[in-house]
């Protein structure tokens, strides 16, 4: 008896993995489908997204604005081909697998029949097997055709929303952060971080202006407590530190601690308070802030406010100490804004 339902179980086993294979296919079909209603749904809503971007200050990544225009014009002349093709070969392969399946849950019925020729349903069996292979095969080749080019458009868009979506968040961050814009600065990106270097560790937020990195630490803070239990929190944020950009040297991905985690490294000039500030990052974040760092270092960030014609505007520059009328060293540091006068120490606002 134990030797029969082995030999059950086997042949039940080639079955399902057949049919297993069919849902594969299926699965890449949905996909396809998918796939065109998420990147018509990301070409109404993205653009849309951007200009309400706009209205509130964000005016970076310019370029990334442009790649979409293009991508959703591009998109608006082949979509009609494309999903002809895809509705084509989605038809003509689900009708064909509904086929193959009936044919397998048959085989399965059989199998679990009290009394079964084995003999003549294994060959069966192989017959079902081979003729699912071929069709699998021929099916992934014929997806893959319409899937190429699609695959390009739907990483492209997806990169772009992520983009959209971190600018979302940068502004809507700024809204309830715990210091101020300068006047001419704008927000680029906020991503949650722990810092290692310089002084105390702590967990919090990075944000990156066009002039300044700021570190910010969170805590949650109790309002209300039912039988020792909190029930109404709030999450404070402090200023813990902040960097004009223009005195970062390089930045970098590396390891931090014994395990491989990831962090980024920033090196800061010669001279400066400390000789470098490191973040525990992890996943996507690692690479954003040092993009967007470097975004701006490179000038790219004033380029893309230029053509967003976002035009600075002049504030008093102080030559001169406030207090005891020395003359001041007014450096042109990118994201400092004060200086203090080297005679009496008074703090004077440059910008």
């Amino acid at each position: 008896m134990s030797a029969q339902h082995d030999r059950r179980q086997h042949l039940r086993s080639e079955v399902q993995s057949s049919l297993s294979s069919l849902t594969q296919v299926e699965s890449q079909l949905n996909w396809l489908t998918s796939s065109i209603s998420y990147i018509d749904s990301m070409c109404i809503s993205l653009p849309s997204r951007f200009e309400a971007l706009r209205k509130s200050g964000y005016v970076h990544r310019v370029s990334v604005e442009e790649q979409l225009k293009k991508l959703v014009g591009d998109w608006n002349l082949t979509r009609s081909s494309i999903s002809f093709d895809i509705e084509s070969l989605t038809g003509q392969l689900k009708s064909e697998i509904s086929i193959l399946k009936s044919e397998g849950q048959s085989l399965l019925s059989r199998i679990n029949q009290p009394f079964f020729v084995e003999f003549a349903i294994r060959g069966e069996i192989i017959l079902y097997n081979t003729k699912v292979s071929t069709f699998t095969s021929k099916a992934y080749s014929q997806i893959n055709q319409v899937k190429r080019g699609l695959v390009k458009v739907r990483e492209d868009i997806e990169k772009v929303e992520k983009v959209v979506s971190d600018a979302e968040y940068v502004v809507n961050s700024i809204a309830s952060a715990s210091f101020m814009l300068k006047e001419n600065e704008h927000p680029l990106l906020c991503v949650k971080a722990k810092k290692l270097e310089p002084a105390e560790k702590n967990e919090g937020k990075v944000t990156v202006t066009d002039q300044r990195l700021l570190y910010e630490v969170e805590k949650e803070v109790v309002l209300e407590k039912k039988l020792f239990i909190p029930t109404k929190t709030k999450t404070e944020r402090k200023l813990d530190l902040e960097i004009p950009l223009g005195i970062i040297s390089s930045v970098q991905k590396g390891r931090v601690g014994i395990i491989a985690w990831e962090g980024v490294y920033i090196d800061l000039k010669p001279g400066q308070k400390y000789k470098a500030i490191v973040f525990d990052t992890s996943g996507d974040d690692t690479e954003k802030l040092i993009d967007a760092i470097n975004y701006v270092l490179s000038g790219q960030a004033d380029r893309d406010m230029v053509l967003v014609e976002v035009k600075p505007v002049e504030g008093p520059k102080a030559f001169f100490c406030i207090k005891c009328g020395a003359p001041l060293d007014v450096p042109t540091t990118r994201g400092v804004y004060e200086v203090s006068c080297k005679y009496c120490g008074t703090r004077n606002k440059i910008q």
